[in-house]
């Protein structure tokens, strides 16, 4: 694949950020998560979307998907179990743009609009039959094709039921011609029928078609599923597996082990490019999926170094948030991406203190003198991507400092908190993760802190951190000064918790 693809693949996914996908896997408010017509159903919940499903209802979905052996089509067959819905529609309308008919098992076609298609007249435990055009899909928010193999977000063929009841039974089987294979964080290997949460029509996620198996391994307590598509990369198979293996170990290093017990990553390949991984995403629809653009030209021991595997799985061990927390959702992956890889003998302390130093430089020339909550939410207008990253890994690495000092962690607040995140599911208020932290403690640190340093306007002044750190710019590295202060809590951060060794 030729150069001019990268910039081509990164510009059709900086268009999922507008969905929800932002900032790594931020949540926007409504709209990213609902489609038209669940914004204007009631209710709503984790699992659900409007009302509930009395007699007279939708009660379940079952969906068939057929592929053809060219990734040309997608054919579905969804049947309703109960009375159907009104109408159904994909969570994106990015999707409709794709779908080439809609009819009834009876040959009745039901028209496509900009809220889906009605399907009037249709009778109790009825199916429906639609078909997506694969090719108008690609390059469009959801869909990435590479060497014939395609990455596709499940929201585009798994279309729901409208108004969608609370507690909907959704099922999936895939038919796929001998050679392809589908690969998804919810797809169990050798299971005929999937049965799936109802989430799955809502939040965007990844399936990946492909030719070659993907890569199943274990690390870090966690069942790791790796999907290539097929591409020219300088790495083969077994550096690709050790690559994300070492980004696994790394994050298990917060408190003993990976945060989630299943882990789905999509690697793509694009062209040549001057860093090992040109783009990281982290979506959670069906289950947490992490998808990486790898340059082709990418040593194997560049990519083991690079910070963007990390960092995406490092979002991980925390809650989505909205987009005006993105300051601390990225600022808490921007954090953990140094220290994690210090902790993991892929960077050494000097050279993580120095990435802080250069991170915070870069962070502290750009911005428009908003408050970091309101340069979250307008980041994608104003650009100020890198002060929102690193004055959260800022505030991040003062809390984590002030913690220590009172015989406390991150690391720990964030393992205790693992429990919690996943009972409750769904996007978290950025306020709500900091206070059920807090809750944890003798008295609030985190959310005080959080509110003090998200007013600001300009970059957070950590000189005198550092300096106490005994962290200090030295021409264009740094020295560090173990006689400082909090030199025993700076070399204690790159230290892996008692419970991860």
């Amino acid at each position: 694949m030729g150069s001019p693809v990268a910039p081509l693949i990164v510009s059709a996914l900086l268009g999922v950020l507008a969905l929800g996908g932002a900032g790594c896997g931020a949540a926007a408010r409504g709209s990213a998560e609902r489609s038209p017509g669940e914004r204007n159903s009631a209710g709503g919940g984790a699992d659900g979307g409007g009302s509930g499903a009395p007699s007279g209802r939708t009660s379940g979905v079952r969906y068939l998907v057929r592929a053809d052996a060219a990734l040309t089509r997608l054919r579905v067959e969804a049947c309703f179990d109960g009375a159907p819905p009104a109408r159904i529609a994909p969570a994106s309308r990015d999707a409709l743009g794709a779908a080439l008919e809609v009819r009834g098992s009876d040959g009745r076609a039901f028209p496509l609009g900009a809220d889906g298609a009605r399907l009037e007249g249709l009778a109790p435990g009825a199916c429906v039959h639609y078909a997506l055009d694969l090719e108008r899909a690609t390059w469009g928010r959801g869909a990435v094709r590479s060497g014939g193999d395609l990455l596709l977000a499940q929201t585009h063929f798994l279309w729901r039921p409208e108004p969608m009841p609370r507690g909907l039974d959704v099922r999936l089987r895939l038919e796929l011609p001998e050679g392809l294979h589908a690969s998804a964080p919810f797809l169990r290997p050798g299971v005929d029928e999937h049965v799936l949460r109802p989430s799955i029509l809502r939040v965007i996620g990844n399936v990946a078609f492909v030719r070659e198996p993907p890569l199943r391994f274990e690390e870090g307590g966690a069942e790791v599923e790796v999907a290539q598509l097929r591409g020219a990369l300088r790495a083969d198979r077994e550096d690709v597996k050790r690559w994300i293996a070492e980004a696994v170990r790394c994050v298990s290093l917060v408190d003993g082990r990976f945060p989630r017990e299943r882990l789905h990553v999509v690697v793509v390949p694009v062209g040549p490019g001057a860093r090992p991984v040109a783009f990281g995403l982290v979506r959670r629809g069906g289950g947490p999926s992490v998808m990486l653009l790898a340059h082709a030209n990418a040593a194997p021991e560049a990519l083991l170094r690079d910070w963007t595997a990390v960092h995406e799985l490092s979002h991980l061990a925390m809650p989505r948030m909205y987009e005006e927390d993105r300051w601390l959702s990225e600022g808490f992956a921007t954090y953990y991406q140094e220290i994690l890889r210090g902790r993991g003998g892929l960077l050494s302390e000097e050279e993580v203190w120095a990435r802080f130093l250069d991170g915070f430089d870069r962070g502290r020339a750009v911005g428009t003198s908003r408050s970091l909550w309101r340069e979250s939410a307008t980041v994608h207008q104003t650009g100020a991507y890198r002060r929102i990253y690193w004055a959260g890994a800022a505030y991040f690495l003062a809390a984590d400092v002030r913690l220590r000092q009172r015989g406390r962690s991150l690391d720990e607040l964030v393992g205790a908190g693992r429990a919690l995140w996943g009972r409750r599911g769904g996007a978290w208020e950025g306020r709500e993760v900091l206070r059920a932290m807090d809750a944890r403690l003798e008295a609030p640190t985190l959310l005080p802190l959080a509110e003090r340093w998200g007013d600001a306007r300009g970059f957070p002044d950590v000189e005198a951190l550092l300096e106490e750190l005994g962290v200090r710019r030295r021409g264009d590295g740094v020295v560090l000064d173990d006689a400082a202060p909090l030199a025993a809590v700076r070399r204690a951060l790159l230290r892996a918790p008692l419970s991860a060794e």
